[in-house]
Parts: C-alpha cells; sequence; structure tokens
C-alpha cells in the first residue's frame, strides 16, 4: 500500500494500520473535509475496539458471566 501523500509504501501485515497512523502522524492537516471525518471515526472504533479488548481481558467474557448467574443449574 502507498501513501497518497508522499512515497512512503507500508507492506506486511500491519500495512493497512500503519498506513492510518502515518496519516494522522503526517498528514491530517492536509485531509479533506470528509476524509478527517472518516479518519477520526476510525480512530473511534480503534480506541473503542481496544478498549473493549482490554475490559474482556481484565473482567473475563461478559457472555459466560451473564450466563453462569442466570441458569438454573
Amino acid at each position: 500500500m502507498k501513501c497518497n501523500y508522499c512515497n512512503e509504501i507500508f507492506d506486511g501485515d500491519d500495512s493497512i494500520l500503519n498506513h492510518f497512523y502515518h496519516l494522522g502522524e503526517n498528514h491530517y492537516d492536509v485531509l479533506t473535509d470528509m476524509d478527517k471525518i472518516m479518519y477520526d471515526t476510525r480512530k473511534k472504533m480503534i480506541e473503542s475496539n481496544q478498549e473493549y479488548k482490554s475490559q474482556k481481558q481484565n473482567d473475563g467474557d461478559s457472555d459466560l458471566i451473564f450466563n453462569s448467574r442466570n441458569s438454573k443449574v
């Protein structure tokens, strides 16, 4: 994947995520209004997903907790 704003090329398993972070760090100020909205939305989704994974790791699987509390076994 190649950056549209410079000549940097992103390869590997995390190329999309690396490209995303590269845009935010280096080119956010030149993005169009629509691209900024999309970038901010993606950023919030990534942060939310990371918070969810962290909470799930700390608290355990909520489905298992819910089911064990409400089962009649």
